[in-house]
């Protein structure tokens, strides 16, 4: 289960759900009481990001930049679930995809919409040759139908995956 776009065309993807990109925040920084948050906003606060290099901090510096702002990086997490236990234990604000802090979630912090992020595609991929065996694709269905019970419960979650997010892709839809 990756972050697309891949590329790489020995590979068969299937295309799971879109998410959006947010501003998770602890209930006392500054931010925390909008509902949502632009950009050039953004920028006047450090935040934790993904490191540079990184496909999610790429989405992320682009979008900034083509509103000619740039982010100021409080700390590099490499990990979306520590980037967001560290905003669950008050260290600042980071921007995460909407998985990393499901519904059901509670605690001192706030999901804050930042309309300026696009949404990121999460999808199965597997090498084309050889041909995966029957656990394998037993786990791939299994992935699927789970994404489609729980998707649509989910804030920022959407089974709706526009056409242009997965322009270049060969892929097999089956969500």
């Amino acid at each position: 289960i990756v972050h697309f776009p891949i590329l790489d065309p020995s590979l068969d993807v299937t295309e799971l759900f879109a998410e959006e990109l947010l501003l998770l925040a602890p209930s006392q920084h500054v931010l925390a009481s909008k509902a949502s948050v632009s950009l050039e906003e953004l920028s006047e606060y450090p935040l934790l990001l993904a490191p540079r290099g990184t496909a999610q901090r790429r989405i992320i510096d682009r979008a900034a930049a083509s509103r000619g702002v740039a982010l100021r990086s409080q700390a590099e997490i490499d990990g979306v679930r520590l980037m967001a236990s560290l905003v669950f234990e008050g260290f600042g604000p980071a921007i995460v995809p909407a998985s990393a802090a499901p519904g059901w979630l509670k605690g001192n912090f706030v999901r804050i919409s930042v309309p300026d992020l696009p949404r990121r595609v999460v999808g199965w991929a597997q090498r084309e040759r050889p041909r995966p065996n029957r656990a394998t694709l037993a786990v791939r269905d299994r992935a699927i139908e789970v994404v489609k019970r729980h998707a649509p419960r989910q804030p920022g979650i959407s089974l709706d995956i526009a056409p242009h997010q997965s322009k270049g892709l060969r892929h097999h839809p089956s969500v």
